[in-house]
């Protein structure tokens, strides 16, 4: 095997959604909503000692940033990727979507008992030349 390294300068990230702070039973968190693009992905993951409800985070793409309305998940108007997360999964927590439109926002519901440990991580990432 060679020692060939990635090229870090070939990697372009702009971080969508970053949260530690707990939520409460039933809890919300609606990230900003980001232009994406030119980016080909979105990856992350989420951790929390309580259980997500069901499809508890969401991933949503749209073609304007007005289709997305403030506080709460959309129903119409844009795409959505839907998963549960497990209590205390490290495992299966890491998420990633292949960008089909050009903005996307990170929403992500809490389940059925307040949190006391929450992890929230995505980016929208395009690799170049590798």
């Amino acid at each position: 095997m060679s020692g060939n390294k990635v090229d870090i300068s070939q990697v372009d990230e702009l971080i969508i959604a970053s949260n530690t702070t707990l939520l409460g039973i039933g809890g919300l968190f609606v990230g900003s909503v980001f232009s994406v693009f030119g980016y080909t992905h979105i990856g992350g993951f989420a951790f929390s000692d309580v259980a997500s409800a069901v499809n508890g985070l969401i991933i949503e793409q749209g073609f304007q940033s007005t289709d997305f309305p403030a506080g709460t998940p959309a129903t119409t108007l844009v795409t959505r990727s839907l998963y549960g997360i497990s209590a205390g999964d490290i495992d299966n927590n890491a998420i990633g979507v292949q960008i089909v439109a050009p903005f996307a926002r990170i929403i992500y519901t809490n389940g059925a008992a307040a949190q006391t440990s929450f992890r929230l991580f995505f980016a929208s990432r395009i690799l170049r030349g590798l």
